[in-house]
């Protein structure tokens, strides 16, 4: 059986921070989030404090609870990323 652990990197601190900003915005909590999204809260919550990767499947759920394309959240992410130096030299999140 496989796990899910991981390295926790910059880009997938990037990818919680653009999460929560979307949520702040939307004036969503967590627990809202979970409901509307579909994924159990205990999920949500591992993935939000980095304790499990999260999927496609699962950022296509989010994002559509927060009324945005998936491509919104990556782009907010490697905004976010930029903005705290968390960019390689080839502009890829490292």
């Amino acid at each position: 059986m496989g796990t899910n652990k991981r390295e926790i990197t910059s880009s997938s601190i990037a990818l919680i921070r653009a999460i929560e900003a979307f949520e702040a915005e939307a004036g969503i909590r967590t627990p809202a989030l979970a409901k509307e999204s579909g994924i159990p809260l205990t999920t949500l919550r591992k993935i939000l404090t980095l304790k499990s990767a999260v999927d496609y499947e699962q950022l296509r759920k989010i994002s559509g609870a927060l009324n945005i394309k998936v491509s919104e959240l990556v782009a907010r992410a490697e905004d976010i990323a930029a903005r705290a130096g968390l960019e390689d030299k080839g502009g890829d999140i490292h």
